[in-house]
C-alpha cells in the first residue's frame, strides 16, 4: 500500500454534489482495504488561469493509502466524471495528516474556532490572576469577551506578520557574514 495525494478541481456549478462525490471516492478505497488520512473540502476558488471558460473551482485535497488497482479505479473515474474539470494524483513518501496550506489560508471561519479554543485557556489564566488580584474583580461574561477578543487579535496578529522564507534567511545570514 503506498500513499497518494489526489487533488480535484470541480466545476463551480457542481458544487452541492461534492459531498457526495467525496463519499463515492472515499468508499471506493475503503472497499479495497485502504485508508483515508485527510479529506479537506476547500471550497470555490479563483483559478491561475481559465478552464473550459470557468474562472473559479470547486477544490478537493484528499490523502489516501491504497494500492494502485485503486489509484486506476479513481482516475478513471476522474475521468468520466464530467463535472471534475482536472484532476491530480501524486504518490506520496508517507501520509499527511494535517491542514494543508491552501485549506489553512481559504477558511478563514476556521480562525475564529482556533479563537474559541483558546479561549479555555486565556480563561483560566485571567481566573487565575483575578483570584490573586481581588481587587479587580470583574463579571464572567466580561472576562469571555475579553478572552476572545484578545485570541482572536492573536489570529490576526499571527495572519499579518510575514512569512520568512529559508531563501530570505540564508540571504540575511550571508548578508551579515559579508558586513562582519
Amino acid at each position: 500500500m503506498r500513499h497518494y495525494e489526489l487533488v480535484l478541481l470541480v466545476h463551480p456549478d457542481q458544487s452541492e454534489q461534492v459531498p457526495e462525490m467525496i463519499n463515492r471516492y472515499q468508499e471506493t478505497v475503503k472497499k479495497s482495504d485502504g485508508a483515508i488520512h485527510r479529506t479537506e473540502d476547500i471550497g470555490r476558488m479563483p483559478l491561475a488561469y481559465t478552464i473550459e471558460d470557468m474562472h473559479k473551482a470547486h477544490y478537493v485535497l484528499m490523502n489516501i493509502e491504497s494500492n494502485e488497482d485503486v489509484i486506476a479505479e479513481l482516475e478513471s473515474l476522474f475521468k468520466f466524471n464530467d463535472s471534475i474539470m482536472r484532476h491530480l494524483i501524486v504518490k506520496m513518501k508517507k501520509a499527511e495528516t494535517g491542514d494543508s496550506k491552501l485549506f489553512e489560508l481559504n477558511n478563514k471561519k476556521d480562525d475564529s474556532k482556533k479563537a474559541k479554543e483558546k479561549a479555555p485557556e486565556k480563561k483560566k489564566e485571567i481566573k487565575d490572576d483575578l483570584e490573586t488580584d481581588k481587587s479587580a474583580p470583574k463579571e464572567e461574561e466580561e472576562v469571555d469577551k475579553q478572552i476572545t477578543k484578545e485570541a482572536q487579535e492573536e489570529v490576526v496578529d499571527k495572519e499579518n506578520q510575514p512569512e520568512i522564507s529559508e531563501e530570505d534567511k540564508v540571504e540575511e545570514e550571508t548578508n551579515e557574514k559579508k558586513e562582519g
